[in-house]
């Protein structure tokens, strides 16, 4: 037998009474005692409660959950005197039956098997298993509710018979609800999505003949889904044993009465029949607006038909070139065409004074009639604007027309774009989905789609030979301008630009500020990058005039120099001047891309402060030690060893690392581990 054990849960009376608690104390029942489920179902609709009112996993339980708890779990002690048979007696030569009652409430529902062996004239009725679930949160109705405990039933049958040598058909299913009763016997095609999945699981698992009906009084279930307490369990015959007519003879068990058969709640449930109303057109235009392609063209072939036809109803006929009227006329007839086309159900009402159809896709509008035209009604009649913008006629974007007026409008805007074409239709038409209607004609713009066309890829050329070859950095340099950049003096602002020098193969820089854009500043600010960095061998600039000038005053000033040891000296170390080609501003990408980053650094550090020449050259000199620390290389997140960086070929370590004291020099140690590295 299984028996009951209350130590571990009553000691949680001396604990805080949380949310946590409760679900700890309610999931240790042990799923064997599943015939103790009209007591377990008490803790499991107070942690529901909990949900329902906000209350978090370690908060105190609010007072009246608090009182039914502590009174749940008092009472479990009572369970001990319990013993659950394990075994059911069931012999080969016995007759036996399955009887599965099913039952619901507002807030929990659940089904209880029995077993109804019968040996000669002895009938024994014994509780074998039970399970139930809680109501969702959202709100179901009863009948609804009734059928998902039904549902459960079936499930509980096919979960026993599945596991055991037991005979499914042998098993009656019991139900106090009329209404579930009569959507499993009749066709489940015939009930909504909710009750047909159901039903049809239901008719997988059983069949509407082992279905049945008893009394709500009568039904064990009911303790299932309604709980009672634990001092009460015990003493419960009706669940434990089984109603007293089950073990008697199956001619005293409850019957159907007449008025049971047809169920008026059951229609709420039944699928309504969709009708299918046919509207034909008998509006026929003069000509098939499908076939033109241009609004223009469309307008004048419809005024020469209309003057055509008027020509031969009038004595005066008209011979001359077509008239703005005329095209207006063409214009009018066409929306007329549209409207009657797209709204014959809505005009038919409004000329009858009769009420829109509530399916109406322009109800909404409050449309009315002017003219034979329908025109959107609104709230703008005392607005100082147009009767064409108070009340603009309504069209629908799927025409033809329409499209064709759409394409015109957004020629004549020079193929503007969804807002402003939209903008300028809204003044004379509402056109329904009209937003849509604009997007699809601009996608089939061709000039609109060959301004946005994706632009053809040309396949980059190898590096130059200076880009990739091995030498001391600044060995090949490129030079590029950037400013102005506003400098405080003591009276007046002056300007001043930034000379930005940077090596092509250890991708290093060098910053100089010059105060303009002459050729003497600019060869004073190259004399102190040679003295400080070095003479290169090649320099790359683009081919602005500045530069060209410098190329002149250095070749004078190699001409003017008498000593013979320094002509050989510059014969032999001379720079080698190289402008990039004209129009080709991505030859000097790889100092274009330093420039980027210096005036980012700029914009990010200065803001809108205003420095003097000294506080400006001491922020680019920390811009170019910042960015001669950026890493060359992809840096992995396991790497132990020290990233490469610029400043490793200028110095062997990094320049914004700070020092450590009592160890060995860093830069032994970049020396060390950059050689070690690369």
């Amino acid at each position: 037998t299984f028996q009951m054990n209350d130590k571990d849960i009553n000691q949680n009376l001396l604990k805080r009474a949380t949310k946590r608690l409760l679900l700890k104390s309610v999931t240790k029942f042990y799923a064997a005692l599943k015939r103790i489920f009209p007591t377990s179902i008490v803790g499991k609709i107070l942690f529901q409660d909990t949900w329902l009112s906000g209350v978090q996993w370690d908060e105190i339980l609010p007072p009246n959950i608090a009182k039914q708890w502590n009174k749940w779990i008092s009472e479990l002690s009572s369970l001990n005197d319990i013993s659950i048979p394990r075994r059911i007696g069931l012999s080969p030569s016995s007759d036996y039956s399955l009887h599965i009652f099913c039952d619901s409430s507002e807030r929990a529902f659940g089904a209880v098997l029995y077993i109804r062996i019968q040996e000669g004239k002895t009938t024994k009725v014994q509780l074998l298993c039970s399970r139930n679930r809680l109501s969702p949160l959202k709100r179901i109705t009863l009948p609804r509710l009734e059928l998902m405990a039904c549902l459960i039933g079936a499930r509980l049958l096919n979960y026993i018979c599945y596991n055991t040598s037991l005979d499914r058909n042998a098993a009656t299913l019991w139900t106090d609800s009329t209404v579930a009763l009569s959507w499993i016997r009749g066709e489940p095609n015939r009930w909504k999505t909710f009750v047909c999945n159901r039903t049809t699981e239901i008719l997988h698992y059983t069949t509407p003949s082992q279905w049945r009906h008893c009394p709500g009084s009568q039904n064990p279930a009911d303790h299932i889904s309604r709980g009672i307490s634990p001092t009460e369990l015990s003493s419960l015959d009706i669940w434990w044993d089984d109603p007293d007519w089950l073990s008697q003879h199956p001619d005293n068990w409850p019957t159907e009465s007449d008025s049971l058969k047809e169920i008026p709640q059951c229609k709420d449930e039944a699928r309504k029949t969709k009708v299918q109303p046919l509207c034909t057109a008998t509006f026929q235009p003069v000509i098939n607006a499908s076939y033109f392609s241009s609004y223009t063209r469309l307008l004048r072939v419809t005024a020469w038909i209309l003057r055509f036809l008027n020509n031969c109803k009038s004595k005066h006929r008209l011979f001359q070139e077509l008239t703005s009227d005329e095209i207006e006329k063409a214009k009018d007839y066409w929306i007329l065409v549209v409207q009657r086309q797209c709204f014959s159900v809505e005009i038919k009402a409004l000329e009858k004074s009769m009420p829109l159809p509530a399916k109406s896709k322009i109800a909404r509008f409050n449309p009315f009639l002017q003219e034979n035209h329908l025109r959107l009604g609104d709230r703008f009649q005392f607005a100082q604007v147009t009767s064409e913008e108070k009340h603009p006629l309504l069209l629908d974007g799927s025409h033809h027309f329409v499209q064709l007026l759409i394409r015109h409008t957004h020629v004549r805007l020079n193929h503007l774009g969804v807002r402003i074409v939209l903008s300028e239709l809204r003044s004379n038409y509402w056109i329904l989905r009209g937003r849509e209607a604009i997007k699809r004609v601009i996608h089939g713009c061709l000039p609109c789609r060959l301004s946005k066309a994706p632009r053809g890829t040309q396949i980059e050329a190898p590096l130059p030979a200076d880009r990739v070859t091995p030498c001391i950095p600044f060995s090949t340099t490129g030079i590029d301008f950037s400013g102005p950049l506003y400098v405080r003096n003591s009276k007046s602002l002056d300007t001043a630009y930034i000379a930005l020098f940077t090596c092509s193969t250890t991708r290093a820089l060098h910053i100089e500020l010059v105060s303009d854009l002459t050729t003497d500043k600019f060869l004073m600010a190259l004399q102190r990058f040679v003295g400080r960095r070095g003479l290169p061998h090649t320099i790359y600039t683009d081919n602005a005039t500045t530069f060209h000038a410098a190329n002149r005053e250095l070749i004078s000033l190699w001409n003017s120099l008498a000593s013979t040891k320094v002509q050989q000296f510059y014969a032999i170390n001379g720079i080698k001047w190289k402008f990039i080609v004209p129009r080709a501003t991505w030859w000097g990408g790889w100092w274009e891309r330093l420039i980027g980053l210096t005036k980012q650094c700029l914009r990010k550090s200065l803001g809108r402060a205003l420095l003097d020449e000294e506080g400006l050259q001491t922020a680019l000199i920390g811009i170019e030690a910042a960015l001669n620390s950026r890493p060359l290389v992809y840096e992995q997140e396991n790497d132990s060893d020290e990233i490469l960086t610029p400043a490793h070929f200028l110095t062997g370590k990094k320049l914004t690392l700070v020092p450590i004291r009592n160890k060995r020099s860093r830069i032994s140690q970049g020396i060390t581990g950059f050689s070690r590295t690369y």
